[in-house]
């Protein structure tokens, strides 16, 4: 039976040494695997650190992440490197949150990038996540990547969309809908993910199997690379 894999490229500049951090990321591949087992796979294919390089989460706002030029930087960096591969690119940076903007003491954000596009069919996606030192320990990972994997062309809008399938959150003292988040405090997708075996729906399950980032594939062994001198 195939299995429906998301490849996964680490890069940490953080601070930590190696060690630390792989330990780390494949805690959180653990975690992503175990929340979303059934529906896709998370394949760590790359592990890149340079101990040397720090990036504060602090000096990013939590509301233009990805706008910001350091993060721009690191992503072409991370792109080049890897030589444009489809997958999920998470950068671990150095500090408890990053700075406030869209809301206070966030320890991670994410974006689908879209490659290219040709119809409404035919279209590439990168995904990237943004974690603090904060995220260490929680399924922030596993939660960013179902944002990431949400991310997928409307015929009827006609338009990308990242809704939740089974969403929207809707804020019970505002009335504010949130199309990309979950009002099950116990789903995954819910806005501060659970602390404790988070569930996935069966609509969140088949919409993520359905990724243009996912592919099918078999089991690899993942590599280590020391860009310190890069």
């Amino acid at each position: 039976m195939a299995t429906h894999t998301v490849d996964v490229y680490a890069f940490f500049f953080n601070g930590a040494n190696s060690s630390t951090n792989i330990s780390r990321i494949e805690q959180d591949i653990s975690k992503a695997n175990s929340t979303w087992k059934g529906c896709t796979k998370f394949v760590l294919e790359g592990a890149y650190f340079n101990e040397d390089k720090i990036v504060n989460a602090g000096s990013i706002p939590s509301d233009g992440v990805f706008k910001n030029r350091q993060m721009d930087s690191l992503i072409k960096f991370a792109r080049n490197v890897t030589g444009n591969k489809i997958g999920i690119y998470v950068f671990y940076l150095n500090g408890d949150f990053l700075a406030e903007g869209k809301g206070r003491k966030v320890v991670g954000a994410s974006t689908t990038e879209v490659g290219y596009f040709e119809s409404s069919t035919n279209y590439e996606l990168f995904g990237h996540i943004v974690l603090t030192d904060k995220a260490a320990g929680r399924y922030t990972f596993a939660h960013e990547c179902g944002h990431v994997l949400f991310k997928r062309y409307s015929e009827t809008r006609n338009m990308f969309i990242h809704d939740d399938p089974s969403g929207p959150y809707i804020n019970f003292q505002t009335g504010k809908r949130d199309p990309a988040h979950n009002s099950d405090q116990k789903n995954l997708m819910f806005p501060i993910s659970p602390s404790v075996n988070p569930i996935v729906t069966s609509q969140q399950c088949q919409i993520a199997k359905q990724s243009k980032i996912v592919r099918n594939n078999i089991d690899k062994y993942y590599d280590y690379y020391d860009f310190r001198n890069t």
